[in-house]
């Protein structure tokens, strides 16, 4: 009886150990994917806004 408890407890604890694992490989992969993806964005997130600076800008001297 004392040896099922045992079994189990080393069976359930490497299925733990295995999804934490896998876990932290996903999460790796999945930052390396954003990061891609954000530095794009950013790329134009920063042109769009010195679009935006420039034509307020053009509008205050026209409007002046």
């Amino acid at each position: 009886m004392l040896m099922d408890g045992v079994q189990l407890m080393i069976i359930g604890m490497s299925v733990v150990f295995v999804f934490l694992v896998l876990l932290v490989m996903l999460m790796t992969v999945m930052t390396s994917i954003v990061q891609r993806f954000s530095l794009r964005s950013s790329a134009a997130a920063a042109q769009e806004r010195t679009a935006a600076v420039l034509a307020v800008v053009a509008a205050h001297k026209n409007h002046s």
